[in-house]
């Protein structure tokens, strides 16, 4: 399947939902939402244990301040947090651009329980859906009470992936030094190696694991199979030839290898949102 570039918001826009007893029956629904690059901006107040925050960060740096603690947020940053206490986001970059959902409903307490962290916040990547939940639910009509219905379910897979994501790190805090040692020596052997001819037998004999185990604990260590970070990484190779080199398509796929132009282009795709030949348009 191939994927189109994603469309952000041209706007940036506030919405607040207009409440009544029908959407306030949903598992979830939404209070507000907005797409923004606002310098600074505040959330939550003392004792309120109905609102739920989650935000995503597009682009740039934002100071994070809750109960006197101070993080930094940077792309791909997710926040989850109660807003039962003042939220204070400050940008400290030239720009920062985020989407920022504030839910309520019957079912929104679990959910939140379920997934939350000391920190409140959740490293993503572009390979995941999760923009794309946020973009899809900031672009509904909540006017229409079928998109208030559809908001619900959208925000359950949100929460969903993002439980995933909070398993996954939970699993890689039990993997040995002795593991975390093999992942490393993966990861070292693929910068070297991705010019080549590279499967998992390959760098599972390289590493002298046993290709079921191995590819079990790359995948709670890094979040995403070997064989999707060996195409990210060529991906990610990819693109200072499709910048600064006149090479073709073709030859850029074959250098960073890819067996052939089609699944290069499919993979870059995936991962970028946009074609390789797009990409060297606009960068």
């Amino acid at each position: 399947m191939i994927i189109t570039k994603r469309a952000f918001p041209k706007n940036q826009v506030k919405k607040t939902n207009i409440l009544n007893n029908q959407i306030e029956n949903l598992p979830f629904y939404i209070k507000e939402c907005g797409y923004s690059s606002e310098k600074k901006l505040k959330f939550g107040s003392a004792n309120n244990y109905s609102d739920y925050l989650l935000l995503y960060s597009v682009d740039g740096v934002m100071r994070f301040t809750k109960d006197s603690s101070t993080q930094y947020i940077t792309k791909d940053n997710v926040i989850v947090t109660s807003c039962n206490v003042p939220l204070t986001f400050t940008r400290t970059s030239k720009e920062w651009t985020f989407f920022y959902i504030i839910i309520r409903g019957s079912h929104a307490k679990f959910y939140y329980n379920m997934i939350r962290n000391k920190s409140c916040i959740f490293s993503t990547n572009r390979l995941s859906n999760i923009i794309d939940l946020f973009i899809e639910i900031y672009e509904l009509n909540y006017n229409d009470f079928f998109d208030q219905i559809k908001s619900s379910l959208l925000i359950h897979s949100l929460l969903f992936e993002l439980y995933n994501i909070s398993n996954n790190v939970q699993n890689t805090k039990n993997i040995t030094p002795v593991q975390e040692t093999v992942i490393n020596n993966a990861l070292k052997y693929i910068a070297k190696n991705y010019k080549n001819d590279l499967d998992i037998d390959t760098i599972c004999n390289e590493v002298s694991f046993s290709k079921y185990y191995f590819c079990k604990i790359f995948k709670e260590h890094m979040g995403i199979t070997i064989h999707q970070y060996v195409n990210e990484f060529r991906v990610n190779k990819s693109k200072d030839l499709l910048t600064y080199s006149k090479l073709s398509i073709n030859a850029i796929a074959t250098s960073v290898g890819f067996k052939n132009t089609l699944t290069y282009s499919r993979c870059f795709e995936r991962s970028m949102h946009m074609t390789p030949t797009d990409y060297r348009k606009y960068f």
